[in-house]
């Protein structure tokens, strides 16, 4: 199980929107008839990028928060089992917080 789901789902979003800016970037050190084309990956690469963070947004809305055992902070979870958001300790939702199987 991956730790501190939702931080790593944070990341890729932000590198995607990182690597998009460089792509339309190098398109202008590129004859002129591939800046288009790397203007459109650029855009589309952004646009993946932000429906990440709005999909991240809208689960994390209604995600269940428990105490993390090590840092004592509050802290969201993916599932039965995650990683704390501020020290990375593995948490567990408690039994009467965990639907059915």
């Amino acid at each position: 199980m991956d730790p501190v789901k939702l931080n790593r789902l944070r990341n890729i979003a932000l590198l995607l929107m990182l690597v998009s800016f460089a792509v339309m970037y190098l398109g202008v050190f590129w004859p002129h008839t591939v800046l288009p084309f790397t203007l459109a990956a650029g855009f589309l690469i952004l646009m993946w990028a932000i429906g990440i963070y709005f999909r991240v947004g809208a689960v994390s809305m209604r995600l269940p928060q428990v105490e993390c055992p090590n840092c004592h902070r509050v802290t969201k979870m993916i599932g039965r089992e995650d990683g704390c958001m501020y020290c990375g300790t593995p948490v567990h939702l408690p039994e009467e917080q965990q639907g059915p199987r």
